[in-house]
């Protein structure tokens, strides 16, 4: 029995230790991924929104560095226009700079719901009308703002030194903004992040955040 108790708590111990072991290395991996990502894009969102915006014209409303299928690409998310029923979301080789691809996605109608219908069948419309009013509400922010994402871009890295690795226009304490998270250095551990007023274009907020 002894030695039973001591295997199985050795087992605990061991698992704790991999446990915290994963936490770290996770935490790492992020930090580390973005690090080859900016050391690897050659080109910069702004060079990328460019070609973007000449492939489909709108409003840009946000925009990603990301791996997608192994490949390194900028995604950006345009309204052809304030009354558009699609988004444009427009794929660009970080590397070659060239346009990868780009779809539109319709914002779907809301649908009555019929008695009949099942509880999950409920809950699959209800997720459907909620992606609908964030779509809608997204209309309303780029209708509200008087800059554009590229105008935004450049107060955003005058404020700030790094490359810019995501952007999203947004509505935040009552006010409409674009949030920008820059990485400082390729090695660095913390994301500084840039609110630019997208009625004024004014920087209004910058704070550090680490990589989590």
């Amino acid at each position: 029995m002894k030695k039973r108790f001591w295997s199985v708590a050795t087992l605990l111990v061991i698992t704790f230790c991999l446990t915290g072991l994963s936490a770290i290395y996770a935490q790492k991996s992020k930090a580390e991924q973005l690090k080859e990502m900016v050391a690897a894009a050659k080109i910069t969102m702004a060079e990328a929104l460019d070609k973007a915006l000449k492939s489909a014209p709108g409003l840009a409303v946000a925009g990603e560095l990301e791996k997608e299928k192994g490949q390194l690409i900028y995604t950006f998310d345009i309204l052809p226009s304030l009354t558009s029923s699609s988004i444009t979301e427009v794929h660009i080789d970080a590397i070659s700079g060239k346009l990868l691809d780009q779809t539109l996605e319709k914002i779907k109608a809301g649908e009555e719901e019929e008695e009949t219908e099942e509880k999950e069948e409920k809950k699959t419309e209800e997720k459907e009308v909620e992606k609908e009013e964030a779509h809608l509400s997204l209309k309303d922010l780029a209708a509200a703002a008087k800059v554009s994402l590229a105008q935004a871009l450049k107060s955003a890295q005058a404020a700030g030194s790094g490359q810019v690795i995501s952007a999203e226009l947004e509505k935040e304490k009552g006010k409409i903004i674009f949030s920008f998270d820059l990485l400082p250095f390729p090695g660095s551990q913390t994301i500084h992040e840039v609110h630019v007023d997208a009625v004024s274009g004014q920087v209004i907020a910058q704070e550090d955040e680490k990589i989590k």
